[in-house]
């Protein structure tokens, strides 16, 4: 199996951001609940990196997000998920809370931006970063 060669281009006490330039791989992951607000301008820097790395795959670690208000699930849903399908992703990887409320929210997230018929890529959600990280990594 590849083995991964990550470098941390962002870090706060909110978010963090590491690539691997050579698998086009990007790794995401919420670093504590945040606000709202706070939310989407992370999530919104995310995608600048993706898109600016040509990232064709990436991992989202959500074990530490926030409960998302309903503004922003509706953001997530309808303008978020499909930005990236202008990118050059093809799979995203997303790792779970254990809180199943917070699960539910994100994965009615994607089901309603995937319903929009907006999306080019495929997303997945597991409960280890391990099984995504396979998932990510066979061809």
């Amino acid at each position: 199996m590849l083995s991964l060669q990550l470098t941390t281009i962002y870090s706060s006490d909110n978010f963090k951001i590491e690539v691997d330039e050579n698998l086009a791989y990007i790794r995401t992951e919420w670093m504590r609940p945040l606000s709202d607000k706070e939310f989407m301008e992370e999530a919104m820097r995310a995608y600048d990196v993706i898109a600016e790395k040509n990232a064709e795959i990436v991992l989202v670690n959500s074990q530490q997000v926030s409960i998302l208000g309903p503004d922003t699930k509706d953001w997530l849903s309808n303008t978020y998920y499909s930005l990236f399908s202008r990118t050059s992703l093809k799979k995203m990887a997303r790792v779970m809370p254990d809180n199943l409320f917070k699960k539910l929210a994100l994965a009615s997230v994607v089901a309603r931006a995937d319903a929009s018929g907006d999306i080019s890529y495929t997303i997945q959600d597991f409960a280890s970063e391990a099984e995504a990280v396979r998932w990510l990594l066979e061809a």
